[in-house]
């Protein structure tokens, strides 16, 4: 078995079907589909077992809920392909994506590949990359909050690598929880491969999540700090960015609270690696920071 697709599925009754069908009419013969129901509590489930029915290469997990990590790493552990792809069960592969990503993988002997992807109005966010390029160019792409990269679905990866730790995640981490993912896997592999064909359908604003508060950005720090460490002499400037990023967001929404509970103690910690304008605004009290970075998002928006 070479790939196999691996869907979490939790209360997307309205779109499993959809999502399932049109995986399984790929243009690629060597390929199995898990869904894992991780509990749901309305029909998805009972959808799952139904396609599955109908399409022997459909293998359905029902499991407690545990969230969606745990979904995943489920899916990875019955797998049977050497290779894995995810996708959520409210999204969509396009029918060339199994062929495009293991032609790839198998003529660059490459770890991953990644390839641009698109929303559900046509839009595509393609990071430009091709070819071969350095793991950490992805990683950087993600401390920098940027979105040319996907941060789990649509790629390629090798089974063995993710059974390695990648998806030991705390179930209370349900947002970001996929770029973790992603940096612990990109830190022991060698070989990325960018594409040009889009391969993968993201639904946005579908999923709604809580809005993030303190406690969690700061284990959420935690976390990411602890992925990071393989490669921690290269990649600390641009962690810090992301902490002076996400400062900026608290700042936007009026936190001011934030700097003295936690975000002093980037105090010391930014060089001239950190954009001016960024070092700026953490130099100014809190109060008068928001002034330049709202300003700053009216601008954007009016460009």
């Amino acid at each position: 078995m070479e790939i196999s697709v691996i869907i979490p599925v939790y209360n997307k009754a309205q779109y499993v079907a959809q999502c399932l069908k049109g995986i399984l009419t790929q243009d690629f013969d060597d390929y199995e589909v898990i869904a894992v129901d991780d509990g749901s509590s309305d029909a998805s489930g009972a959808i799952c077992d139904e396609i599955a029915s109908h399409y022997p290469r459909l293998r359905v997990i029902h499991k407690e809920n545990g969230g969606v990590t745990a979904a995943r790493r489920t899916g990875v552990e019955e797998a049977r392909g050497q290779y894995i792809m995810f996708c959520d069960s409210d999204d969509a592969l396009l029918p060339h994506a199994l062929r495009h990503t293991i032609e790839a993988m198998e003529a660059n002997d490459a770890d991953e590949v990644i390839a641009p992807y698109q929303n559900q109005y046509g839009v595509t966010y393609d990071s430009g990359c091709r070819g071969l390029i350095t793991p950490t160019d992805v990683i950087k792409d993600y401390l920098a909050l940027r979105n040319h990269f996907p941060p789990i679905w649509g790629m390629l990866l090798r089974r063995d690598v993710i059974l390695n730790g990648c998806l030991d995640m705390p179930r209370d981490i349900y947002l970001g929880e996929d770029i973790l993912f992603h940096i612990r896997y990109l830190t022991k592999v060698n070989k990325v491969f960018c594409i040009s064909q889009s391969c993968y359908v993201y639904s946005e604003g579908i999923t709604n999540y809580p809005r993030i508060n303190l406690d969690y950005e700061s284990r959420y720090d935690q976390l990411m700090l602890s992925a990071l460490q393989p490669v921690w002499s290269e990649m600390e400037p641009f962690f810090r960015l992301r902490q002076l990023k996400v400062y900026e967001k608290f700042i936007d929404d009026r936190q001011f609270d934030v700097y003295e509970k936690y975000y002093h103690t980037l105090k010391g910690q930014l060089n001239t690696q950190i954009p001016f304008t960024d070092r700026l605004v953490f130099a100014l009290p809190p109060r008068l920071a928001y002034y330049l970075v709202h300003g700053y998002k009216w601008w954007l928006q009016r460009k």
